[in-house]
């Protein structure tokens, strides 16, 4: 066998890189680079112009011209300059539509900003130029904005650049802008913001001693005007939260709270009653130049009529009562109590307008017993006095029942010396007991105060009969809408805040809505409350019923009305006024209706049976139609306020009444007797199970008659809407039998009876002749007419009566 060779093979060798092939390169191949040809050509360039004559003049003329041509808009051609390069360095040109949207954007700001400085021609000077020869935006931006369409172009480049730039914060913007622009106009903030900068810079610019100061000329000398104040709104009130251990030995308030209170005399807050007619809408701590005419919002959609500005109504009275020590009361109401063996803490404090209500939350009942305590042997372990020992051990604890705190509330009246206290136990919707104390005097709550809110201005944006209540036990505003009640009852003792209530739910709507969409229909048998509002445009009729012999035909009128509202309704297919007046074949919309008793209790006693049938009819029908009802009384007895028309009237306002049986005769619980008068009121809608305690809005007479007199005013005459008084002409002529085209003649014998009746007195009315004649009311005005025709009385005045004339027309006739 042969032997295999040593030799091993000879291996090939590997080729070599081309990188290997380069390891010694030379010096030249080093600078073959275009970098180093590129610095090459820049230093041969740069020296060759040293040496070309006038170099730094060339430059100067060069930078000159630059400043002139573009100014400080180099910063925006630098601007550009760099997001170029950012976007070619970061590829955000790839991206299609966006980078084109984007680059747009940027674009056109670029435009607005050069064309924002070519408005400023400051005197500035660089580089030999002078800014305010050509702007700093140089004659480029000054080409930008010239003349009047240019400055518009520059204006709309401005919207384009923002909806390129930020297209979800443009459209939110032009959304919100205009009703931003309604509202401030509204508020008369722009007028405002106008008086206020011309009274300062009048002030800047005034002449010490000049003719312009203005004087008051009175007897015996002159006397400088003192600028008015607007009184300031009364803010949130705070809530207090007081942290109270009644078992801590530490307490700062402990035993004895009740003599740390002491009286401090104040002066209370007074209401201008003889408030001037005419006002003026000033921010705070300016003086009026001159009296101005009262500004009023005109709404071109509305028909040509005119609201009344909020300005009409007295400004916010600021709170001035006492600030009580509310975490002495507090403590002084956990401490009473515990000496009753009720655990309670006080956890929050509300302050109101009226009352400071404080929410206690119950404790624990805690049962114990003694345990004898044993060894380990089970022997009883002894004392040192030789006593067994025990020990406390807890066998249960429950809660606090809230009985035993409303059982205690005289005893918490007399601790805390008030007149009354009402504890509402629990608050609606919170953990807590809330034991409502008096205040020393009660804030005034203006009805501007109320309608300048958040919480009325979202509601009457939405309803025509938005009313403005007052405020609640802790200061927020309360606000209900007519038309979702759908009818309203109040009822109150003498003085309570009745009529003042009903003043201000008709002085809200009629600030919110035009006589198009609102009519009343008022009756006041006292003649006293509501007769102020005569010959307003809102009349369904043209006067107030004041006459109890036309009630019941006003009654029946309205009962009229709703009729033939549900025929058209009928007509369209339609089930509400609200579908009616949306309708397209529907061309004069239907006003709604509210029907206004001052006294139900005077129309009760005249006519029972009629009244309470026609006012329940309405309760129970009208809703639909727009009619709705508010009727007020001062005797809330069952013959009055019967179960009818209690069960048509779920919404319910009480006032301070005298007795336990009247509080529940209206609301169905008490509560009502424990109010302290003056507004402080009990209202419960329909979608609560307790009341809710308001203190009332205030409106003046004053404000009153300047809403009255606005509304009479003469350019509102031709505008002015037909009344409804055919209507209660035929039901006055049905209630009393008989035709509404019923004749008279002169030579009737009831009308020679009327001659002799009326030698005996010196004013007649309709309703004498109906009581002394036998007549019914449609006879009694025909037998006055001719008794008018004849000279025997005079042309009627306000109201119905007529004066009797005497002498000279009565011997001539003869």
């Amino acid at each position: 066998m042969a032997a295999r060779p040593r030799t091993r093979p000879r291996t090939a060798r590997a080729e070599r890189s081309p990188r290997s092939k380069k390891r010694n390169p030379s010096v030249l191949s080093r600078l073959n680079r275009p970098e180093v040809f590129a610095t090459f050509a820049a230093i041969v360039v740069v020296a060759a112009l040293l040496f070309v004559p006038d170099v730094q003049e060339a430059l100067g003329d060069g930078r000159t011209w630059t400043l002139r041509t573009f100014g400080l808009g180099i910063v925006v051609l630098l601007g550009w300059m760099l997001l170029a390069a950012a976007a070619a360095w970061r590829g955000w040109y790839e991206r299609g539509a966006w980078f084109g949207r984007k680059a747009s954007g940027i674009a056109a700001l670029g435009v607005f900003v050069w064309g924002l400085l070519a408005l400023n021609s400051a005197d500035w000077t660089a580089g030999g130029v002078r800014f305010a020869e050509v702007s700093l935006g140089g004659t480029l931006g000054q080409r930008l904005i010239d003349g009047f369409l240019g400055k518009v172009a520059w204006l709309s480049v401005f919207v384009l650049a923002a909806a390129l730039l930020a297209p979800t914060a443009t459209r939110w913007v032009a959304t919100n802008v205009p009703y931003w622009i309604e509202e401030s106009w509204r508020r008369r903030q722009p007028q405002r913001a106008a008086a206020a900068v011309a009274r300062w810079l009048s002030f800047i610019f005034r002449r010490p001693g000049g003719p312009e100061e203005e004087v008051v000329i009175g007897a015996g000398g002159f006397e400088r005007i003192q600028p008015m104040r607007s009184a300031a709104i009364e803010g949130t009130p705070v809530v207090f939260r007081p942290s109270i251990d009644p078992a801590s030995p530490t307490s700062p308030v402990g035993i004895g709270a009740a003599a740390t209170f002491a009286a401090v005399d104040i002066e209370e807050a007074t209401l201008l009653e003889d408030a001037p007619p005419a006002f003026t809408a000033m921010a705070e701590d300016e003086a009026p130049d001159e009296p101005q005419q009262l500004g009023l919002e005109l709404d071109a959609h509305k028909g040509g009529w005119a609201l009344p500005a909020l300005e009409m109504l007295n400004a916010p009275i600021p709170s001035v009562h006492r600030k009580h020590d509310n975490a002495a009361r507090a403590q002084l109401i956990v401490d009473t109590l515990a000496s009753f063996g009720v655990d309670a803490t006080v956890v929050e404090i509300n302050e109101g307008p009226t009352v400071t209500q404080f929410g206690v939350e119950p404790g624990w009942e805690v049962r114990s017993k003694d345990v004898l305590l044993k060894d380990e042997q089970g022997k009883s372990m002894l004392t040192p006095d030789g006593r067994p020992r025990s020990e406390r051990v807890e066998v249960s604890r429950t809660r606090v029942r809230v009985n035993r705190i409303t059982a205690l509330q005289n005893d918490l009246a007399l601790a805390l010396a008030a007149p009354s206290l009402r504890i509402e136990a629990p608050v609606p919707g919170r953990a807590i007991v809330g034991i409502e104390v008096p205040n020393d005097s009660a804030s005034l709550v203006g009805l501007r105060a109320v309608m300048e809110t958040r919480e009325f201005t979202e509601l009457a944006s939405k309803s025509k009969l938005a009313m403005a209540l007052g405020k609640g036990v802790s200061g927020v505003p309360v606000v209900a809408d007519l038309a979702k009640m759908p009818h309203l009852l109040i009822a109150g003792s003498t003085g309570s805040g009745k009529s003042v209530c009903m003043n201000a739910i008709i002085a809200g709507i009629m600030m919110n809505a035009t006589p198009n969409q609102v009519r009343f229909v008022m009756v006041d048998p006292k003649r006293v409350e509501l007769i102020g509002y005569s010959g307003i445009p809102h009349m369904a009729f043209s006067e107030v019923i004041v006459d109890m012999d036309k009630v019941v035909g006003a009654l029946q009128a309205v009962v009229g009305e709703m009729d033939a509202r549900y025929k058209k309704f009928a007509s369209v297919a339609v089930r509400n006024l609200e579908a009616y007046n949306k309708h397209p074949r529907v061309l004069i919309k239907l006003p709604q209706w509210v029907v206004i008793i001052d006294e139900l209790a005077d129309l009760m006693m005249a006519a029972p049976f009629e009244v309470e049938k026609l006012i329940c009819r309405l309760a129970q029908l009208a809703r639909a139609t727009g009619i709705h009802l508010i009727v007020a009384t001062q005797r809330p007895s069952v013959d009055v306020v019967t179960g009818l028309i209690k069960a048509n009237f779920p919404t319910r306002i009480a006032f301070a009444v005298t007795s336990q049986t009247d509080s529940r005769t209206i609301l169905d619980m008490g509560g009502a007797e424990k109010l302290l008068g003056r507004g402080d009121m009990l209202f419960m809608p329909t979608d609560v199970a307790k009341p809710i305690r308001i203190q009332g809005v205030y409106v003046s007479d004053a404000e009153v008659e300047r809403l009255v007199e606005f509304w009479k005013d003469e350019r509102f005459s031709e505008l002015a809407p037909e009344n409804a008084d055919d209507l209660l002409e035929a039901a006055l002529a049905e209630a009393n039998g008989g035709d509404a085209e019923i004749e008279v003649d002169f030579d009737d014998p009831v009308v020679d009876r009327a001659r002799a009746l009326t030698l005996q007195h010196q004013r007649i009315s309709p309703s004498l002749f109906q009581r002394r004649l036998k007549v019914g009311f449609v006879k009694a005005k025909k037998i006055i007419q001719i008794l008018e025709e004849e000279g025997y009385v005079g042309p009627q005045e306000e109201g119905e009566s007529r004066k009797v004339l005497q002498g000279s027309a009565i011997d001539d006739l003869a």
